[in-house]
């Protein structure tokens, strides 16, 4: 009579390492799936509550050079923007609003006017491509309205980059010790204004 079947030849269980790859997988398909489903505008800048970046850039049309210090004693609006960004035109009047609040510092800090396209190698910094960067960024506020206290050329994006730009247009508040206390992504809205910005900009003013 021949002997029962040996017990190697019973069923196994799938060894565990099988399993870890799935795991894996599984794991990186929630996270972006949490990604895609949140909302960039909402994603809290790791530099609110921190000292606003040092830089120090030109003002468009003139000689004169403003800096990260001149933020002290004062609150500071920043606001990101370029002629190319459409979301830009369409917050403008809400910031045009915001310039007649009383003891608001409004800076704009137009970002990379100049596309990789046009530079074509050159050097952003480069007198022609300061040219060309402040007579769009001029003639396109004249025409829209002069929002800005002042106004400054980032050609490069090093100082957006420091802030943190995620894309235009952003705003950020400063505090009167040059403290980073609000960031908006995004174009401005009358909600953001109204629930957000006014009753920000109300609390730091003295």
């Amino acid at each position: 009579m021949s002997a029962p079947l040996a017990a190697s030849t019973q069923p196994q269980g799938m060894p565990r390492w099988v399993f870890i790859p799935l795991a894996l997988f599984l794991g990186m398909v929630i996270f972006l799936a949490i990604g895609l489903n949140r909302n960039p505008k909402e994603i809290p800048s790791p530099l609110i509550g921190k000292p606003a970046p040092s830089f120090q850039l030109p003002v468009v049309g003139g000689a004169d050079v403003f800096s990260a210090d001149q933020f002290k004693g004062r609150v500071t609006l920043v606001n990101l923007w370029a002629t190319w960004c459409a979301g830009c035109r369409e917050e403008h009047p809400l910031l045009l609003a915001l310039s007649r609040q009383p003891g608001l510092q409004m800076v704009g800090l137009n970002y990379k006017e100049l596309q990789a396209s046009e530079l074509s190698g050159q050097d952003p910094h480069s007198p022609e491509a300061v040219q060309k960067a402040t007579a769009r960024s001029q003639a396109w506020l004249q025409k829209h309205g002069q929002a800005f206290s002042v106004n400054l050329l980032d050609l490069d994006g090093r100082v957006g980059m420091d802030f943190g730009v995620y894309g235009l247009p952003e705003t950020y508040v400063v505090d009167r010790e040059g403290v980073l206390r609000f960031k908006h992504a995004g174009a401005l809205t009358p909600e953001v204004l109204q629930q957000k910005l006014l009753p920000l900009l109300r609390n730091l003013q003295p």
